[in-house]
């Protein structure tokens, strides 16, 4: 059953294209030290997830953008209780707005570089490794930031990740498809069982 799911999953991946009208999450980690990628995989496992209890039951760009914005404080919250929780003193900035992407490929389709909607949070310096999805519409169980079309310039620009970060995510990313779909099949399941009795 599992290996059906993961086949079926596979081929809704590559059928996933993101909208024009989309809000992108990007985490920028202080540096490709496995310290700080740890750190930025937890700041995103947080952010990510208020953030999607918040948009997902929403229809369009327009009022996730709004209630995105309007959480603006929560969301810096959460990252300094993360940090917090970490015993680090690092800065931090959280924006909302206009950012540049590098060109990504993800499912077949190439995303080419350019500035898109997005929540940037900046760890440290932020010249460490990043990892994006998208937040709305949701579909932050999706790992884009796995696509890179282009290789890293002499700098390592944020345009690729550490193959400790790839492993890593890629690792994290499978645990959230399986919760995802055993959410799924109980629900399928209860309703299965409400048609039998109406």
């Amino acid at each position: 059953m599992f290996m059906q799911f993961e086949q079926n999953l596979s081929k809704a991946n590559e059928s996933v294209r993101i909208p024009d009208k989309a809000i992108r999450l990007r985490i920028l980690a202080n540096s490709n030290s496995a310290n700080d990628q740890a750190v930025k995989r937890q700041i995103r496992d947080a952010v990510n997830a208020n953030i999607n209890g918040w948009v997902k039951n929403l229809k369009s760009f327009d009022q996730a953008k709004h209630v995105i914005r309007s959480h603006m404080d929560d969301i810096n919250t959460t990252v300094q209780h993360q940090l917090d929780d970490m015993h680090l003193h690092e800065n931090f900035t959280v924006k909302l707005g206009p950012a540049k992407f590098p060109t990504k490929m993800y499912g077949g389709y190439v995303y080419p570089a350019g500035t898109y909607d997005a929540l940037v949070i900046t760890l440290g310096k932020g010249e460490g490794a990043n990892w994006w999805c998208v937040l709305f519409p949701p579909l932050c169980f999706l790992d884009f930031s796995h696509g890179d079309a282009v290789k890293p310039d002499h700098q390592g620009n944020h345009l690729s990740k550490t193959a400790d970060s790839h492993l890593q995510d890629q690792k994290n990313n499978k645990d959230v498809k399986v919760k995802f779909f055993i959410v799924d099949w109980i629900e399928s399941l209860v309703q299965a069982v409400k048609g039998m009795f109406s």
